[in-house]
């Protein structure tokens, strides 16, 4: 609400109640998403070939192993797309700003879309009609190309409506007078600007992630902090065995390598963006203020993804390590999206919450 806009005893009750209901839906999209990279990590996505349906049936009669983890991950699935759609319906039924109305219907548009291509993304691989008619659509040279595609898609869906989710539960809280930073409109959209960058990079970063993870480039460079013991990898004489067991050709090596790269170098720019931010808030007097320590927190956040990154090397894809490093990726998006509603100048905070 704005900060001007008195609430009588029942509205600021339901005020409260909405926003930790968003807390939790924010909450329950990070859980999801460290699921879905379990099913990844264990390459589960192919356990169970058929959806909705798990072997026909709501619950298969086998679940242990792979089969296990894609019907938690289903489940899970639901029951977020179900927290999603309550959220948004408690929006559209509250006294909070049409902003906030259109995020809730765009995160149920989002996570239904999620789970469609989510379902796309198994029977492309299971079911040969659906593969055949895909292939025909898509002009792709193969099943694999599109499975990554879908897998993809799915993985950067995700990742919207965590931000959504994380904006909704922000900006259903209720102002104080501490969520105000005391700088010029001018730093303020400076400020806002940065964090609006920060969590492009995340995003993008995250992306990154998922192309490497589902196109198996993880190990692609399989050493770290170096890159085939060079601070750049040789990118016009990659070390290529031509006979490599996945038979890949040079140009999808050279492909592979450079996401893997490119992925390390927005990780150090985002590091660096967040360690600059961080000492810039404490320059401007602002050590003990909400927005100094989040991102006191991000700091945090990113020094644990940067050493969860080199372990994800150095054990050759650990699958606990895998998942907590996307679940860790996925937290700093989420707060980076928070960061970037709290440094909105005090005008546009009320215009959004009126």
């Amino acid at each position: 609400m704005a900060k001007s806009k008195a609430l009588i005893p029942s509205q600021q009750s339901e005020s409260v109640w909405l926003h930790r209901f968003a807390v939790f839906v924010a909450a329950a999209t990070v859980v999801l998403i460290s699921v879905g990279a379990v099913v990844t990590s264990t390459k589960s996505g192919d356990a169970i070939p058929d959806w909705p349906t798990s072997y026909g049936s709501l619950i298969p009669s086998y679940l242990a192993g792979g089969v296990l983890f894609e019907w938690l991950h289903r489940m899970i699935a639901g029951v977020s797309a179900l927290l999603v759609l309550i959220l948004a319906v408690w929006l559209a039924v509250s006294d909070t700003s049409p902003y906030l109305k259109s995020m809730g219907v765009i995160a149920v548009v989002a996570v239904i879309a999620q789970g469609v291509l989510g379902g796309l993304r198994v029977l492309v691989v299971s079911h040969q009609q659906v593969q055949t008619t895909f292939l025909a659509l898509t002009n792709a040279s193969n099943a694999e190309v599109i499975r990554i595609a879908f897998a993809v898609a799915h993985a950067t869906l995700a990742q919207i409506v965590l931000v959504l989710t994380f904006a909704i539960a922000f900006l259903t809280k209720p102002q104080r007078t501490s969520d105000y930073l005391p700088l010029s409109t001018s730093r303020l959209k400076f400020l806002s600007a940065v964090m609006l960058s920060l969590s492009v990079l995340l995003f993008v970063q995250l992306l990154l992630g998922a192309i490497m993870r589902h196109s198996e480039a993880g190990l692609i460079i399989p050493d770290f902090p170096t890159s085939f013991g060079r601070l750049i990898p040789p990118f016009g004489n990659l070390p290529f065995d031509p006979d490599n067991p996945q038979r890949m050709s040079y140009n999808e090596f050279a492909f592979k390598v450079a996401i893997n790269f490119a992925h390390r170098l927005n990780g150090l720019v985002i590091g660096s963006v967040i360690l600059w931010i961080f000492f810039s808030l404490r320059r401007q007097g602002l050590n003990f203020s909400p927005m100094r320590r989040l991102v006191a927190w991000k700091l945090g956040l990113v020094i644990a993804q940067i050493i969860l990154g080199a372990l994800t090397v150095w054990t050759r894809l650990s699958v606990p390590v895998t998942v907590a490093h996307v679940t860790v990726g996925a937290t700093l998006l989420g707060l980076s999206v928070v960061a970037f509603c709290q440094s909105f100048p005090a005008t546009t905070k009320q215009a959004i919450y009126a």
